[in-house]
């Protein structure tokens, strides 16, 4: 029987405002005024090499802290991609990822998912993410109903080592066998199968503007949490069990 339900955030119930998380608004006009294309391929290469700065795997202490990795994630990148970026434009970038909580935007059925969810289930959220992400949900109003929130800068480990996924489960008060994961990446839901945990793939109709690389998957598949909570109940009542996938 299924009590407790975990979710990701990102692809699960917010998006990136400008399409991807490591974006601010306004790069047309910064292509322009540098004289410069990003190329997909160079910028995938850029992120892979420099994504360190951005660890969020690593304990971030505070807004201030996350500002610090972002300057310097965002010089790298703008150098491996041949570009000399003004401290100001710099500024302005780094102080909308770490500020501007419009960079999280809800799917419509975000805040009434989860607490429709939550009236019959616990419900968390799993998340590799910055500290601004805490706040800027905690301001939505989403994590009002949330019975836990386990965030990878708050405990320095991060999706899809095994350790944030026990220390959700302490924090839920869960066993794993009690609790299904709600995750669009297929290295984090194949995690938490090993431990134990069910699995419903997120399949989301809109997320990034560089989607992410696709895997095969035997297992559920949602689209919206209404379809989260019917799979859930059906399992539930037995009428169809929601897989266990390791692999």
């Amino acid at each position: 029987m299924i009590n407790t339900v975990m979710m990701d955030c990102g692809g699960v119930v917010t998006y990136p405002l400008t399409g991807e998380w490591m974006m601010a608004p306004g790069l047309d006009e910064l292509k322009k005024k540098y004289n410069f294309n990003i190329d997909e391929a160079k910028a995938r290469e850029g992120l892979k090499k420099h994504i360190h700065f951005v660890d969020e795997g690593q304990l971030i202490t505070g807004f201030r802290h996350e500002l610090e990795c972002r300057i310097r994630f965002t010089n790298a990148m703008a150098e491996h991609l041949g570009v000399k970026l003004e401290e100001a434009d710099v500024m302005k970038m780094v102080s909308f990822q770490t500020y501007d909580d419009s960079k999280y935007q809800l799917y419509e059925d975000s805040v009434s998912g989860v607490n429709r969810l939550s009236e019959k289930y616990k419900v968390g959220f799993v998340s590799n993410a910055m500290p601004s992400m805490i706040r800027a949900l905690i301001n939505t109003g989403l994590c009002d109903r949330l019975s836990f929130f386990t965030v990878s800068c708050m405990i320095g480990c991060q999706k899809p080592d095994e350790g944030i996924f026990l220390k959700a489960l302490e924090e839920a008060g869960a066993k794993p066998q009690d609790c299904v994961f709600v995750e669009d990446i297929g290295a984090n839901l194949f995690a938490a199968g090993r431990l134990g945990i069910r699995q419903i793939r997120m399949v989301r109709d809109h997320y990034l503007t560089w989607p992410l690389p696709d895997f095969e998957w035997r297992g559920a598949v949602a689209h919206n949490l209404e379809e989260v909570e019917q799979l859930v109940d059906a399992h539930n009542r037995g009428e169809k069990e929601i897989p266990l996938c390791t692999e």
